[in-house]
């Protein structure tokens, strides 16, 4: 038993093994191209068909500036294929990387759906021994609770016919800076042979270190421990920040100078809310995991209700200074500068501008959005499609509302936005791109969250 593990060892060492990625979304297509630069052959699968019809095209349809340079040349050499089941790719393969979707339901509780059914559908592959590693976000105990027993329904047992590993996935999708090969990695096997060769092939694939861990459910804690620090910290500023706007203190200021302190602090900086795949979702996996364990995580809880609060808070501030210049809510038009959940990217999910064109439809305020990277967005019934420019987006506002911080609403002269509004304009910058004094010299009245 003891010479599998040791020739898949030699087959990574050699990179002689080939890699199967199971979810090319923004995870699966830079591992895949990592995989793929390090001499791997590699196997992508994915249902979604025309997907896997642009990935054989060489065509990148992730937002990852790493996998849009090296993704054709890789698939043309033959380095890269795609299909749309497991049964045509893991047969074939060494080494199977599950990167698919881990959503919550409506109720707010995990959506385990797909990695259940790649489970099941690797159940029956393991006819060789392979090393099987779980990248997708979910609670602690997962691994071995819910992904290894349905793994072992075809006879096989982990930790002897076959390695099973979690290694989180810590992709920060449009960030130029830290691409997949850049970031360190968590490697946690149900057994050492496991982490050792899950910790071999990644230290094969990445420039970064690699750090081994007791077990899957370390990795796991890891993982929730990283977006939940985010996602406290986010609030934390946000309650602040609104505090602040009150007792007429520049917080904005006062978080840049608190970061100046070598130790002990590491900024966050408030805004209209929490956007994205992962820091608004994540924290809920091990909600879900601590009500299941009878511990209530009421610090989580309390983060919610104050991200939340921030559009409505965004709103009630922007409406009640636009009621100051004797401006009538439902009577002036807003320009909606952003619609992505962050700067340089098109990734719309669980925007912060969603929430804030559902708040606006409500109270009837009229809103023109607009983003250099998004074509339209639907919030609930209601198509919004971007204007066709930055300056037609202002046209006739009474107001301008910066949601997203794109390096275009950096640049942009607010002279010239200034000269097509309205009498009287208000900008609020809830990303703080913009300083109170160019802002005032070009005519506005000024807002920004956490700043008075």
């Amino acid at each position: 038993m003891a010479e599998r593990p040791s020739v898949l060892a030699d087959r990574i060492s050699s990179k002689n093994a080939t890699v199967c990625v199971i979810g090319l979304g923004y995870v699966g297509v830079p591992l895949a191209v990592a995989s793929a630069q390090a001499g791997f052959n590699v196997l992508g699968v994915d249902v979604d068909g025309s997907r896997v019809e642009q990935i054989n095209r060489g065509i990148c349809y992730v937002e990852d500036k790493y996998s849009e340079e090296l993704l054709p040349s890789l698939v043309g050499s033959g380095k890269i294929k795609a299909y749309t089941k497991v049964t045509e790719a893991v047969p074939r393969s060494d080494i199977a990387i599950v990167c698919v979707p881990t959503p919550l339901r409506k109720d707010g509780d995990p959506d385990l759906s797909f990695l259940k059914s790649v489970a099941k559908s690797l159940s029956s592959q393991l006819t060789d021994y392979k090393l099987i590693i779980v990248e997708s976000t979910s609670y602690p105990g997962t691994t071995e609770e819910v992904f290894r027993p349905l793994l072992e329904r075809g006879g096989k047992e982990a930790g002897k016919d076959f390695a099973l590993v979690y290694s989180p996935e810590r992709i920060d999708y449009g960030n130029a800076s830290f691409g997949v090969r850049s970031i360190p990695k968590v490697v946690g096997g149900v057994d050492e042979e496991s982490t050792r060769l899950g910790a071999a092939f990644y230290s094969a694939i990445l420039q970064a270190k690699v750090v081994g861990v007791s077990g899957p459910s370390v990795a796991e804690a890891t993982k929730m421990l990283e977006n939940v620090f985010r996602y406290v910290n986010i609030a934390l500023v946000n309650e602040l920040a609104v505090l602040h706007e009150k007792l007429g203190v520049d917080f904005i200021e006062a978080i840049d100078a608190a970061a100046t302190k070598p130790f002990g602090f590491m900024a966050h900086y408030p805004g209209p809310g929490v956007g994205g795949h992962c820091i608004p979702k994540d924290p809920f996996y091990l909600v879900y995991k601590a009500k299941k364990a009878g511990f209530p995580l009421r610090m989580v809880s309390a983060a919610e209700v104050l991200n939340n609060g921030m559009p409505r808070h965004t709103v009630e501030r922007l409406l009640n200074t636009l009621r100051k210049l004797k401006k009538n809510p439902r009577k002036v038009r807003v320009a909606l500068w952003g619609l992505s959940y962050k700067g340089g990217v098109k990734d719309t999910r669980r925007s912060p501008s969603v929430d804030l064109l559902r708040i606006f439809k409500r109270l009837g305020v009229k809103v023109v959005a607009y983003d250099p990277f998004v074509e339209t967005i639907k919030v609930g019934s209601v198509q919004y499609a971007s204007a066709s420019s930055i300056l037609d987006s202002v046209k006739g506002a009474d107001a301008v509302v910066i949601a997203t911080n794109h390096a275009a609403f950096r640049e942009v002269d607010l002279s010239e936005v200034k000269a097509k509004m309205n009498p009287d304009p208000v900008l609020f910058d809830t990303r703080n791109l913009r300083t109170r004094k160019e802002s005032v010299e070009a005519g506005f009245t000024y807002l920004a969250t956490g700043r008075p």
